[in-house]
């Protein structure tokens, strides 16, 4: 499998400034492309156990570092939850540029919320994959923060807290999810998450139409997208599938983190 750093020109909120994005070139194609974002506080590097996984399946991805976030390589300022979406939109556009046909909006936590509102604006998006999040997260936060009980890492982004975004992400979660009706949108909840609920991700999935999947994993929240890669391929396998039994097919291994 080989891997390349790319650097994507885009403007965010009338600033203009690189994203570093990574491609996982796929092992024997499916012509299946998914563009994958990471959570808040987080970097792409977060994400690259599932990147490869699902590379080495024969999905091509795209695995992108968004703005502000310290940890990764593209710099620059957070300023809305638009720079989040438009950053992703680019990335699918830069997807769509290199030939890529069929593509997938994939994130966890943070990105999982970019990742269908992306979706929902962009109607030629074929699905969503929604990792570690779910609905009404404004109030949790809040509660999380007055307690004392968790550090939100607000620190490692120059940028709006996760308090904020969470604020401005809700209506707009509300759209994305009517937009989404149609479309192909899985859900995954980690068994062991103290950020998110069982409970906020199935209402997050009630909220959503079919065709809809909800599935629950062993984590814990930091690193429950690499421990979805199972998951995830089983879901896009079955829309997917390989026309003919492929004898040199990656064996599916996974073990939780």
């Amino acid at each position: 499998m080989n891997v390349i750093l790319h650097r994507i020109p885009v403007t965010l909120s009338s600033s203009k400034g690189e994203l570093a994005v990574l491609e996982y070139e796929a092992r024997r194609a499916r012509d299946v492309t998914l563009v994958v974002g990471h959570g808040y506080s987080s970097s792409k590097q977060n994400l690259d156990g599932l990147c490869a996984f699902l590379a080495s399946h024969g999905f091509a991805v795209y695995s992108l570092d968004f703005p502000g976030h310290k940890l990764g390589a593209s710099g620059g300022r957070l300023r809305s939850v638009d720079d989040l979406v438009d950053a992703m939109s680019a990335v699918v556009a830069f997807a769509r540029e290199r030939g890529a046909t069929s593509v997938y909006t994939v994130g966890h936590s943070m990105g999982a919320m970019t990742a269908l509102c992306t979706a929902g604006r962009d109607h030629s998006v074929a699905g969503a994959v929604s990792i570690a999040t779910g609905y009404g997260r404004p109030a949790v936060l809040e509660t999380l923060t007055a307690r004392g009980v968790v550090d939100l890492r607000s620190s490692y982004v120059d940028g709006l807290t996760l308090q904020q975004l969470a604020h401005e992400w809700e209506p707009l979660l509300d759209e994305a999810l009517i937009d989404l009706a149609g479309r192909p949108v899985l859900f995954v909840a980690a068994e062991r998450d103290g950020m998110v609920s069982r409970a906020s991700v199935e209402e997050l999935y009630r909220r959503a139409s079919e065709p809809k999947a909800l599935v629950s994993i062993a984590s814990d929240h930091t690193f429950a997208g690499d421990n979805s890669r199972t998951a995830v391929l089983q879901w896009l396998t079955a829309m997917h599938s390989r026309r003919a039994a492929d004898p040199l097919e990656t064996p599916l291994i996974d073990a939780p983190l």
